[in-house]
C-alpha cells in the first residue's frame, strides 16, 4: 500500500519521472548523444542519490586493477566550492576537490584523481593531466549519460533496495528502476557477513537481473581505528571504554552496528553527509568528548570525516582529544569475489590486446 508521503508527493513525483523517462528516451534513441573515449571506462554508480558505498568500491578496484593498469578517477566532487575541472594532489582540500576525491588522493598517491562538473570535457583535461591512464572508474556516473562507459556496476544496498524504494521526492531514487537495464554487473552492497544462500536467492528473484547481467554480493570490513594524528598507533581497547561515533555520513547504521558490541557504551554525534566541519563544530566535538565521565574514552570517526577534520588536527592535539578513524572497505563474498575480480580484470585484458599497447585518448563518436 503507498504511503501517505507518496500519495500527497505523487504530482511532483509523476513530473519528475515524465522528465527524467523523457531524458532517457532521448539518450536510448540516439537524439541525445553518449561519447565514448577510447580507452576502459568503468562507471561506478546506483539509481538512488547517497549510502551504497560507491566510494570503498572505487577502492576496491583501484587495488585489484592498479597492478597491472594505469588507473586513474573522474567524479563531480560533490560539496566542493570550486567548479569546473581541478585535478586532486596531496596539497589540495576537500573545499578544492570535495571529501571523496581527496581521501582517495590521500590513499592512494599513485592514482590519478580528478574531478569536474561535465564529465565529457573534464576526462581529455585529466588524460593531459595524467597521461599514462588506462583505465578510467567513473565516480557516481550512472545518471551521466553524456559518457558511455564500457562497464557500468550498478549498487545498490542490502538493507533499501532498489525494488523497495520510490521516485524522488517521495523516496530516493533518481531514476526509474529500469534504468538498472543499462549496467553489465550488479552489486548489493553492505549485506550481513552471514549472508545465506536462501537470502541471495529471494535478493535475485527480486532484483530479477538479465540474461547478461551479472548479480555479485558484498559486505563491510573493518580493519583496526587508528590515532588520526598517527595512522602507526592503533585504539587500544579496553572493556570499559565508552566512544563518541562522530560521523558526517549518508548511512552510519552499519559502522554503529559494528562498534556497539565492541564497548561499554556508544554515544552518537552525527552530521548530515559530506558536512564542512567548522569551529563550532569542533568546539561541540570537545564538549562531548569532556563530558564522558569513563576512565577510558575515545572519539571514533570515519576516513572520510578524517579528511574533512583535517583542518583541526593542531587544534585537537593541543586540547588531548583522542580520535580515532575506522578504516572500511568492501569486500566480496568468497562466492563472488573470483568471479568479480577475473571478470573485471579479463574485461581489461581483452581491451589491451585489441588495442595498441598505448592508447589514442583522443574521443570517439
Amino acid at each position: 500500500m503507498p504511503s501517505l508521503r507518496s500519495i500527497v508527493l505523487s504530482p511532483i513525483t509523476l513530473v519528475y519521472y515524465g522528465v527524467v523517462r523523457g531524458r532517457n528516451w532521448l539518450f536510448d534513441n540516439g537524439f541525445y548523444k553518449s561519447i565514448q573515449f577510447d580507452l576502459p571506462v568503468i562507471n561506478i554508480g546506483n539509481l538512488s542519490y547517497g549510502g551504497t558505498g560507491k566510494t570503498p568500491l572505487v577502492e576496491y578496484l583501484i587495488r585489484l586493477i592498479s597492478p597491472h593498469f594505469h588507473v586513474a578517477t573522474l567524479s563531480r566532487g560533490y560539496m566542493r566550492k570550486t567548479r569546473g575541472y581541478f585535478a586532486a594532489t596531496s596539497e589540495t582540500t576537500p573545499e578544492q576537490v570535495g571529501d571523496e576525491p581527496q581521501l582517495i588522493k590521500w590513499k592512494y598517491p599513485q592514482v590519478g584523481v580528478s574531478v569536474g562538473e561535465d564529465r565529457v570535457m573534464a576526462v581529455p583535461q585529466l588524460l593531459a593531466d595524467w597521461p599514462a591512464t588506462e583505465v578510467l572508474l567513473l565516480d557516481d556516473a550512472f545518471q551521466h549519460r553524456s559518457i558511455d562507459p564500457g562497464l557500468n556496476i550498478l549498487l545498490t544496498d542490502y538493507n533499501n533496495l532498489y525494488t523497495r524504494d520510490e521516485l524522488i521526492p517521495a523516496g530516493t531514487l533518481r531514476e526509474p528502476i529500469s534504468g538498472a537495464n543499462r549496467a553489465q554487473f550488479i552489486v548489493v552492497t553492505k549485506c550481513p557477513p552471514n549472508l545465506t544462500a536462501q537470502q541471495r536467492e529471494a535478493i535475485k528473484k527480486e532484483l530479477k537481473p538479465l540474461p547478461n547481467q551479472k548479480l555479485f554480493f558484498s559486505y563491510l570490513q573493518y580493519a583496526p581505528a587508528y590515532y588520526l594524528m598517527n595512522p602507526e598507533q592503533k585504539l587500544s581497547q579496553g572493556p570499559d571504554m565508552e566512544i563518541v561515533l562522530l560521523t558526517g555520513i549518508a548511512n552510519p547504521a552499519p559502522l554503529k552496528d559494528y562498534l556497539q558490541p565492541r564497548f561499554k557504551k556508544l554515544y552518537e554525534l552525527a552530521y548530515d553527509d559530506h558536512h564542512a566541519y567548522t569551529g563550532t563544530d569542533a568546539e561541540a566535538i570537545v564538549n562531548t568528548y569532556n563530558n564522558l565521565e569513563a576512565p577510558q574514552k575515545a572519539i571514533i570517526t570515519t576516513e572520510k570525516d578524517a579528511v574533512r577534520l583535517h583542518t583541526y588536527r593542531e587544534w585537537f592535539i593541543e586540547r588531548k582529544i583522542p580520535i580515532f578513524v575506522q578504516p572500511t572497505q568492501v569486500e566480496f563474498f568468497a562466492e563472488d569475489k573470483a568471479l568479480f575480480d577475473t571478470e573485471i580484470l579479463n574485461y581489461l585484458s581483452r581491451l589491451r590486446e585489441l588495442k595498441n599497447p598505448h592508447y589514442n585518448h583522443g574521443a570517439i563518436a
